[in-house]
Order: structure tokens, then C-alpha cells, then sequence
């Protein structure tokens, strides 16, 4: 089976997104069909392009099977909304030329958002007369009005009837929860048209590994208790809570908080930081591919955090590596969120709603001192994730999707 893929990040890049696009296309490979994947040059996060590239009209390179075009986009390390806007939509047209360069496909699969993708992705499939499957990993424009990025009327009623155009047009749509599910099907998509495929880690690659490990040694974090946020520093983030807790508890010498990324936010939490002289919290830069494994199990306690806003519309990710690593969760998150949702079900972590500093601060006391109870949500996650959100049982049900649709729609055309 031939498969189109289009997504804005592809390995290099190694931000979760792209690392999962990435897993997924060569496993796809692997299981003998032909993936060709439209993305952008490297750019991620900062906005410029990674050595080693330009940003050309069309260019094409092999990895590990896959053939991935990477086609011209506007690019800027200014993160304004019409300069975002501007990026979206110049990927996404391009795309629907890096697809009629690349050959016809036997099936689509474009990931949301950017919203305007999908109008590309659609074309393409209308044009080929095959199946598009719409991955809709963050609920948008939902969740970049929570977040704050999106405000004016104008764009909101635009980005929320392009939404349902994408909706009502997909043959088929995949997400990444229940939660997500339930939202669609109260905007009225038929449920037939809808399944769930969560967000992976993969056990082999992220695994348990001492605490002590030559991370620790190379920042400094010997006999540390290391409460660790590992991710984009965006306006979903809720670091605020973080940093408050981090200044009511800075007596407490032996407690580290790490904050490792990059993103819109850096800036202001590193001035809140300096401002209130919290020598307890260190920031890094995002840390190499090969550095993951040791990086994850350094932590103590890994933190996911959502603002109330955003807790609907977004499922970090991060949230299964950490399980990969049997380390425990920490999240900040509302009760009603799906985080919240998942560790309770597996039982591997704790969550406390956002707002509440003080009982943040008191958490960590908590467990800190507690660390037999550590262990045991730790490994409570490290088997959850091995049963229901490894990479081989995630891949297994989208191939399972994408041939299903590409076999329905062969008997619909014969």
C-alpha cells in the first residue's frame, strides 16, 4: 500500500511530535508498505533552519525507507500570530504541491493542526480518488483560543468552520482519546467515523535506568531530589503554579526543579526566576536524542502540566515517556482533564488542579518523602505503558485503520 503522510516536523527533528511521525512512518516501512512524507525543513523550535539544510521548493532525502519531501514554507523565529499564520498556510499550500510532485498515493493521512492542511490533504485524495485519514492531535481552534493565541472574532469563526469542513469531509478521523471522541461527537461527527488511537512511548528505547546516572553527574544533581518538566514552555504550559511552589519552597536545599525546552514562555519564567532569586530551578535547552533515556530517569518527578483552559483540548505526549521510564507523574492539571483521567486509571502518579500553589508545594513534600510510593507509580505507569500505549500496539492499530479504509474504498470503486 502506497501512504501519503504530511505533518510540519519530521525527524530531524526531535521535538514528541515529530519523533512519533517519525516512528510511525519507518515502522510502516518495515511492515512492507511505501510511505512518502511531505514536511518542512527543520525548523523546530526556534524558528531557523537546522545546518544542513535550506529552505528550497522541493528537496528529497531517504530515511530508513521512507521518502521524505520537504517543501518551502515561510519560516520565522518570531512567534506573532500572522507570522504563525503566514507559516500554516504556506506549508500547507506547498503541500498540495509536494504531493502531485511525489505520485499518486493509495491512501492520506494528514495530522491537525495546522488546520489548514487538511484542505491540501483533501484535494490530494480527491484528485487521486483515494481515502484521506485526519489525525487531530490538539482540538483546534479550541485550543489556541484557551491558550490565549487566537482572540480575534473574525479568525475564530473562520478556523471554527474550516474545523467542521475538515469534520464532515475526512473519510476517516483518528484521535487520541476518549475525551476527544466525545467532543466530536457533540459537534455531530457520525461516530462511525471516528476512533481512538492514544499517543505512544516506545519501552525500547525509553526504559528504566538508575536515578544516578552521568546526566545527574553533568548537571550537577547528585543527591538531588529533581522535580523535572521536560517539553514546550508555551501558553499551555502552567509553569506559573511550577515556579510559585519552587519559591515557597526554597529552604528545602536539597529539592531541584528543572525545567528543559524552549518556547514562547522561556523568556518570562527565566525572568520570574531572576526576579525572586529561585536558586532552586535551573533551565536547559532541549536535550539531544541520545541523552533522552538518561535525561527521563534523572527526574524524581516528571511533571505534565495544563492550564484549566487547555486541559479539554491537549494531551501532552510527555505523559508516556514518563511511563516508559517508571518514573512518577506529577501533574498540574483540573481534575476533569485527561491527564488527570489517566493517572488515575493506571494508578501512576498524583494530580493537583492549577491555582492551588500551596498544595503544590505540599505534594512534593509528600512524596518526597515517601519514596517507596514513588517506585510503585513509577512502575505502575512502566506496565500500563507496556500493555496499551507501546509503540508496537499503537502502530499495530493504525495500520489496522489505513488498511481497513484502503480496502473499503477499493470495493467501493469495483
Amino acid at each position: 500500500m502506497r501512504i501519503f503522510m504530511t505533518d510540519q516536523n519530521f525527524a530531524p527533528e526531535e521535538v514528541s511530535g515529530a519523533v512519533l511521525v517519525t516512528e510511525l512512518a519507518t515502522d510502516l516501512v518495515r511492515r512492507g508498505h511505501e510511505v512518502t512524507f511531505v514536511t518542512s525543513v527543520p525548523n523546530y523550535p526556534a524558528g531557523k533552519v537546522f545546518p544542513g539544510y535550506r529552505n528550497r521548493l522541493y528537496s528529497v532525502e531517504w530515511r530508513e525507507g521512507v521518502k521524505v519531501v520537504r517543501i518551502w514554507s515561510y519560516i520565522s523565529p518570531k512567534k506573532t500570530f500572522w507570522r504563525r499564520l503566514l507559516n500554516y498556510g504556506t506549508f500547507s499550500g506547498m503541500v498540495f504541491w509536494g504531493g502531485l510532485f511525489s505520485g499518486k498515493a493509495d491512501i492520506v493521512m494528514s495530522y491537525s493542526p495546522p488546520l489548514p492542511l487538511g484542505i491540501s490533504a483533501w484535494l490530494l485524495s480527491k484528485l487521486w480518488r483515494v481515502p484521506w485519514v485526519l489525525r487531530v492531535e490538539d482540538l483546534y481552534p479550541e485550543a489556541a483560543v484557551a491558550a490565549g493565541v487566537l482572540q480575534n472574532k473574525t479568525a475564530i469563526r473562520f478556523f471554527s468552520a474550516l474545523e467542521r469542513f475538515l469534520y464532515r469531509h475526512a473519510d476517516h478521523i483518528s484521535l487520541i482519546s476518549e475525551g476527544f471522541r466525545q467532543n466530536l461527537l457533540r459537534k455531530g461527527v457520525p461516530p462511525q467515523k471516528l476512533s481512538v488511537t492514544p499517543v505512544w512511548a516506545d519501552p525500547e528505547v525509553v526504559k528504566p535506568m538508575p536515578k544516578e546516572n552521568s546526566f545527574r553527574a553533568r548537571h550537577g544533581l547528585q543527591d538531588k531530589f529533581v522535580v523535572m518538566y521536560a517539553g514546550t514552555l508555551g501558553y499551555t504550559s502552567n509553569l506559573d503554579d511550577v515556579l510559585q511552589a519552587a519559591e515557597l519552597l526554597q529552604k528545602h536545599l536539597d529539592i531541584c526543579f528543572l525545567v528543559i525546552g524552549e518556547g514562547v514562555k522561556k523568556e518570562a519564567l527565566e525572568g520570574y526566576a531572576r526576579e525572586k532569586m529561585l536558586s532552586n530551578i535551573r533551565f536547559l535547552s532541549f536535550q539531544p536524542r541520545e541523552t533522552f533515556g538518561e535525561m527521563m530517569a534523572a527526574a524524581d518527578l516528571n511533571l505534565v502540566t495544563l492550564n484549566a483552559n487547555s486541559s479539554q483540548t491537549s494531551l501532552p505526549s510527555k505523559t508516556f515517556n514518563i511511563m516508559a521510564s517508571a518514573r512518577p507523574i506529577l501533574a498540574v492539571t483540573p481534575p476533569e482533564s485527561e491527564i488527570a483521567y489517566l493517572i488515575n486509571t493506571t494508578h501512576c502518579g498524583v494530580n493537583v488542579p492549577p491555582g492551588q500553589v500551596q498544595a503544590l508545594a505540599d505534594t512534593i513534600l509528600l512524596l518526597k518523602s515517601d519514596l517507596e510510593q514513588l517506585t510503585e507509580m513509577g512502575n505502575n505507569g512502566r506496565a500500563q505503558l507496556e500493555n496499551k500505549f507501546s509503540r508496537s500496539v499503537c502502530v499495530d492499530i493504525y495500520e489496522g485503520m489505513l488498511v481497513s479504509q484502503h480496502r473499503q474504498n477499493a470495493l467501493s470503486t469495483t
